[in-house]
């Protein structure tokens, strides 16, 4: 229940983010997002080119320069550490399992 959760969580204040134009998240909340589905892309390589799709409509419109200075920032770095850490101290098909809930509901 708890990687459900965090999953959850990141996708809720993330993914819904991505209908505005350009980078319209604060960078820690872009790191975990990132972090969110890296780690997911990782935990289940079956499903990586959709997590790996989801990342990419995550910067949508964003210019390059943006996504490079907001990954450069410490909020991003410490979002990203933080979700990554802590999906990583989860078993591994409590994971996947959380992280394929997030690719059904946000279809």
């Amino acid at each position: 229940m708890r990687i459900h959760r965090i999953i959850c969580l990141v996708a809720a204040i993330g993914i819904p983010q991505i209908v505005f134009a350009k980078l319209a998240m604060p960078n820690d909340v872009f790191g975990k997002s990132e972090g969110a589905l890296d780690f997911c892309a990782q935990a289940d390589p079956e499903s990586a080119p959709k997590y790996q799709a989801r990342k990419k409509a995550l910067l949508k419109d964003a210019p390059e320069k943006e996504v490079a200075e907001a990954r450069n920032t410490k909020e991003y770095k410490d979002g990203y550490d933080l979700v990554t850490s802590q999906l990583a101290s989860l078993p591994k098909d409590r994971v996947v399992e959380g992280c394929a809930s997030v690719l059904q509901n946000n279809k």
